[in-house]
């Protein structure tokens, strides 16, 4: 089967949890014998005009669209419009089909795209399935959450997402005065984002509460299919569990280094935990929000909190051979984290958040433990108490490899997607 798979950014210069996913499901589609064609944007610095590429990856072929920007020449209007509405775009994608003339379009995310791309692809009769990584078609800014740090709860005609959309881009008594514009906006916005997600033949969401939210927000669960996105174990098993050489108990955090992550968190609740008998290993880029990443390295105490840098992806089952604990502290609504899978699939259990789909991946007593979002001193007190009672390695029931192999993933898939091509 030809297949295309729709995604806004692509590795190797965006290594995000969807990214990655896509690029796995690319491999896993190709080495069964699949056509695959991925399509995504990827921006440079420049005067506006739009380039393509067609590259030739590892058993499937890439077309690259770069568009020229000049974030600080483009209005607050104009960088509004770009994260859901493009023309460029949108011709670049017809070339795409025209050439391509895949027998399925599988969307993972229209972020930095057009949400008409849906509609291109539905005009050319052409069956299309999209995957919910995230609260996109819900939220401008995908996560539900508010700048301040609260998860959103809802909706208020548009004024809570008008008062988070423009939080810290404009002075507080012209924001007030632009938020009623704002407000219709982001309206119109959601509504035409909507009604896209709406022409999809399939939907397709790696966790229950995802779907829930969905449900929630007026989608028919019927509509829905639950599937959690597939791990390359076999990957994974090339690096045996290493024991720690020094004794201390190794606590691991790895991705993004941004606030909403709430990496804060857990360097602030190491502060004087004893140094000879635990470490915090960070891993993450602090080139995306040097001023946060600079918080931390302030916030730290030195003698048992480590900055370990990005880590690629393909290393990240060496990473977790040598951890004993990954920690996964976020503020917002998480749907299905990347890392969260391959740690459950490599058997290392998980210290994270009591919210979103976390709280549905990591189940006490079983693979890991739960604290409050945000409370500093509740992940302290765990931490502690896993440092000073061993006990619990002997206790957790870790069911290794338990998770949905990339294997099984793409054969599930492949009959979703004759599903929709015989239907």
């Amino acid at each position: 089967m030809r297949i295309a798979l729709i995604v806004h950014k692509f590795p190797p210069r965006s290594i995000g949890g969807t990214e990655i996913y896509t690029m796995n499901l690319a491999r896993g589609l190709a080495a069964r014998g699949h056509e695959v064609f991925v399509f995504y944007r990827e921006d440079r610095f420049g005067d506006g005009s739009l380039e393509t590429w067609w590259e030739e990856r590892e058993g499937f072929y890439a077309f690259r669209i770069s568009r020229g920007v000049r974030p600080q020449s483009m209005s607050l209007l104009e960088r509004f419009l770009d994260t859901f509405w493009n023309s460029d775009v949108e011709r670049a994608f017809d070339q795409f089909l025209e050439k391509v003339r895949p027998q399925l379009v599988h969307f993972q995310h229209l972020m930095l795209l057009s949400y008409r791309l849906i509609s291109q692809a539905k005009r050319r009769g052409l069956p299309v399935i999209l995957t919910l990584h995230d609260y996109w078609f819900l939220c401008s800014n995908s996560q539900l959450i508010w700048p301040e740090g609260q998860v959103c709860r809802g909706k208020a005609m548009g004024w809570n997402c008008a008062r988070c959309a423009l939080a810290g881009r404009l002075p507080r008594g012209l924001a007030l005065g632009v938020r009623p514009g704002a407000a219709l906006l982001l309206q119109i916005r959601d509504r035409l984002v909507w009604q896209a997600a709406l022409r999809a033949d399939c939907l397709i969401a790696p966790s229950r509460f995802l779907i829930r939210q969905y449900v929630r927000a007026g989608l028919p669960s019927e509509r829905l299919i639950y599937l959690e996105n597939g791990v390359d174990v076999e990957r994974l098993r090339r690096y045996p569990r290493r024991p720690s050489p020094d004794g201390r108990l190794r606590f691991t955090y790895i991705g993004a280094l941004a606030w909403q992550k709430g990496v804060h968190v857990v360097v602030e609740a190491f502060r004087g935990l004893p140094s000879d008998r635990a470490i915090l290993r960070v891993y993450g880029d602090p080139g995306v929000f040097p001023e946060y990443a600079e918080r931390l390295r302030r916030q730290a105490d030195s003698s048992n909190t480590l900055f370990a840098g990005p880590v690629p992806h393909d290393e990240v089952g060496a990473v977790l051979a040598e951890t004993d604990v990954l920690l996964v502290p976020s503020l917002w609504y998480e749907n299905s984290p990347l890392v969260v899978q391959e740690a459950i699939a490599a058997g290392v259990p998980i210290l994270a958040s009591n919210l979103g789909a976390l709280a549905e991946k990591v189940r006490p007593g079983v693979n890991g433990w739960l604290c409050p979002p945000g409370d500093i001193a509740a992940w302290r007190a765990q931490i502690r108490s896993l440092i000073e009672d061993p006990s619990w390695r002997e206790q957790l029931r870790i069911e290794k490899a338990r998770w949905l192999s990339l294997e099984d993933h793409v054969s599930v898939l492949e009959k979703i997607y004759r599903s929709v091509t015989d239907s």
